[in-house]
């Protein structure tokens, strides 16, 4: 492989991952819901799905420096590894922040929107 191979694999591996994390955010909300009108065991799903996509932003970020995308791509992902962290804050800190607890489902909803945003504007992008 000649050096310019490692680029495009790079942007396809990014793309890859980004889909998965936006198709893992919704699901997650999935287990979410059926944990609050279906049964509360499955709480225990919600809570240990998070520890398997969690990390997904930071290989995006690195993924996009190696496949040379724009910066703004690069910070948009590590800004979706701050999400993460501010959902795992809001999650384990619910009984003290009381209302600030409430962001818990707002950041869930602009990680959903922020990673399709991500994907349109790397579709924009590479074509």
């Amino acid at each position: 492989m000649n050096n310019a191979t490692y680029p495009r694999i790079a942007c396809f591996c990014f793309i890859a991952l980004a889909w998965l994390f936006a198709a893992s955010i919704a699901l997650q909300v999935f287990f979410a819901g059926l944990a609050l009108f279906v049964d509360s065991t499955n709480w225990a799903t919600h809570i240990s799905f998070a520890r398997y996509f969690g990390f997904l932003p930071l290989i995006m970020a690195v993924l996009a420096w190696i496949g040379r995308l724009p910066s703004k791509t690069i910070l948009r992902s590590v800004g979706l590894f701050g999400m993460i962290i501010g959902m795992f804050l809001t999650a384990i800190f619910s009984a003290r922040i009381g209302g600030l607890s409430a962001l818990h489902p707002v950041i869930a909803l602009m990680l959903f929107w922020s990673s399709t945003e991500i994907i349109r504007s790397i579709r924009r992008t590479i074509q």
